[in-house]
């Protein structure tokens, strides 16, 4: 098992995308953190990921 970063930025004009794909890589995943940057407009998001 492998940890993983992704971002998610906010602000994208492709967001409906990027949220489709984010959920993608997460399924049968364990989401370890997550976190909300406000300067950045940008979700952080560490998950497990099952090989």
């Amino acid at each position: 098992m492998k940890i993983k970063t992704v971002y998610l930025d906010l602000v994208d004009d492709y967001l409906d995308d990027a949220i489709e794909a984010l959920f993608e890589k997460l399924v049968e995943n364990t989401v370890l953190s997550s976190f909300y940057d406000d300067d950045k407009e940008q979700l952080e998001i560490q998950y497990l990921e099952k090989n």
